[in-house]
């Protein structure tokens, strides 16, 4: 039993010197929509911790190409479709991983913690 105390101890305390941070996975998004809708999904994405990274003309349509953490685009497609009335499209693929801004971190950690308090 004092091996696993120690071990744990010695755990969190190399954990905590190491100065941790959360990382979350960041997706290269491609929505297709009508022109009109330009100004609606440029404004979702920014409001998504989104970045456009550009934008093509396709005929009547646009592509805009961009980059979002996956927590933030979780219903996307139920929200394009209202945003465009069915005429946006969006395909997504990981990128790569990005820190979590402190005041999101803090959030998934303090609740994080109250799992645990709860489960003891």
């Amino acid at each position: 039993m004092s091996f696993k105390l120690a071990t744990r101890l010695s755990f969190k305390k190399g954990i905590m010197d190491a100065s941790p941070v959360l990382l979350e996975p960041i997706m290269n998004v491609e929505v297709t929509v009508p022109d009109q809708f330009m100004g609606d999904v440029m404004g979702d994405f920014n409001s998504r911790r989104g970045r456009i990274m550009g934008m093509e003309a396709h005929g009547k349509l646009q592509v805009v190409k961009a980059q979002a953490p996956l927590a933030e685009m979780f219903r996307y497609a139920i929200i394009l479709r209202s945003m465009t009335s069915g005429e946006g499209t969006f395909s997504m693929e990981y990128s790569h991983y990005e820190e979590v801004p402190a005041d999101i971190a803090k959030k998934v950690i303090a609740a994080h913690k109250k799992e645990d308090e709860e489960e003891e």
